[in-house]
This record gives C-alpha cells, structure tokens and sequence, in this order.
C-alpha cells in the first residue's frame, strides 16, 4: 500500500503537571510487576477493524479512542463495532471538525480527547462510553508498558510517526532513528510481548518492536473504564478489581466538587 492512504491528525502533546502518572501509584520502573505476554488484539475480528476516516481526514485520536473501546469490549465478550460516522461526530463534538469544511480538519491533542471521553462520554452506535478517568505512562520504561496494557487492556498513544511506518504497515519492527517523520498520529497498543506487541491503526494490527516504539512515542495513557470489566465478576480478565477502583476515582471526582 502507498502511505498516501494514510493520514495522523495527532497534535503536539499537552503537558498537565497536575496529570495523574500511572507511576505515582507503584514502585520504580525497574520494580513494575513482571506480566506474561497477552494479545487482547485477538478478541476483534479482522473483519470487524476498520480505518474509520482517517484515510481522508485528520481523525487520528477519535478512531483510536474507538479502537481502544472495541478491543476492551471484546475481552469481556461484548461485540462492538465503531463506524466512520460515529469517529467523525466524536471529531466534530471535539474539535469543531467538519467535513466539508478543510480548514476544520487540523487534528486532534489526545489529552482534549481524553478529558471529553471522561466528561461527556464517546457515542459508539446508541451506547455511550465514559472513562472514570486517565493517567500518563513513562513512555521510556518497557516495564511499566506493558503492565498498564496487560492490565488495563490496552495504552492509548501519541507518536511522531516516520513515513516509513504509513509505507511499511506489515511490520513495525526497524529502527525509526534519523528517519523522515510524516508527523503526529495516534495509535493503540493492545498486544504486548517481551519483544514488542501489536499496535492498532488504520484498521489493522500490526506487529512493532520495542526498539521501534521507543524511538517515536511522544505520550501515553491508560483509561479506567467499565469497558474493561465483565459484568459477572466486576473485574478485569486480569483480575484487576476495576469497580474498587471505578468507586474510589468516582469518590475522588465528587470530592472535588464545589458544595
């Protein structure tokens, strides 16, 4: 395939300092629990992917966020299928996007996103999806990557996207260093393995290297959301008590309100 099919739309990194980090709440990188290699990728059909618009417009993040629900869903055996135009209403409610407007296609800062996703919910059919909330990942340590995508079910990433990665979407496992970048994009990462894992966008799978998402993250999140807990057990598939931690962000937010 020609990278000329192939649009981003991520835009540069907000830095929050008040952000919640994933790292606050256990040791060390070095210290992140050790977990087994796990492919949450394989719960979505192939047939069910697909690229979402962004094959012709900047909707980068908005069909990440799609993707990431999809997959969580599926490994707690709900079937959920985005469409072009639920990521494109979630541009526009985000953005401003229009698409027959292209000075509005200008792409999308992930953490705008996530705060929407969290406030608002994202519309996927007739269903809405909300987040209890996000926190950064060290996009420097492999250790504490692939906890949160073990755990969580998936990270939910900003790179500085080489061309070579939209020429070559078989697999991402070269070094990205001193290559032309085609500029920002948002990806997810479900499957994750001692060498690397497998990497959602476009409507694909496709294999990376560590060596390779090292050399082009610029930001990364992991969401706690329902979308990830099965409804019988009120945990994760990996046994995670996400409603204990649903009930105590939820305590935290009301905290937070003015009387």
């Amino acid at each position: 395939m020609s990278f000329e099919v192939f649009k981003g739309g991520k835009l540069a990194p907000k830095r929050h300092m008040m952000m919640p980090a994933l790292g606050d709440f256990l040791d060390r990188a070095i210290a992140w629990p050790t977990v087994p290699a796990k492919g949450w990728e394989f719960a979505v059909p192939s047939s069910d992917m697909d690229i979402l618009g962004n094959d012709q417009f900047g909707c980068c993040a908005e069909a990440g966020a799609m993707h990431l629900i999809q997959a969580q869903q599926a490994n707690v055996g709900r079937r959920v299928v985005p469409t072009k135009a639920d990521t494109l209403n979630l541009y526009t409610a985000v953005t401003g996007f229009k698409s027959d407007d292209p000075s509005t296609d200008n792409g999308t800062v992930l953490t705008d996103l996530l705060n929407y996703w969290q406030a608002t919910g994202i519309t996927l059919g007739n269903v809405v999806h909300k987040i209890a909330g996000y926190a950064s990942v060290d996009i420097s340590s492999v250790a504490q990557m692939r906890f949160a995508a073990y755990t969580f079910g998936g990270l939910y990433l900003g790179m500085n996207c080489p061309k070579q990665a939209e020429i070559n979407v078989n697999n991402w496992n070269f070094d990205p260093t001193n290559l032309p970048i085609a500029g920002g994009h948002c990806i997810i990462q479900c499957g994750e393995g001692a060498a690397g894992g497998k990497i959602g966008t476009w409507g694909l799978w496709i294999p990376s290297s560590w060596r390779f998402l090292l050399g082009t993250l610029d930001e990364g999140y992991v969401v706690i959301t329902e979308d990830f807990v099965d409804q019988n057990t009120g945990k994760s598939p990996t046994g995670l008590d996400l409603d204990g931690l649903l009930a105590q962000s939820r305590m935290f937010q009301a905290s937070q309100r003015p009387n």
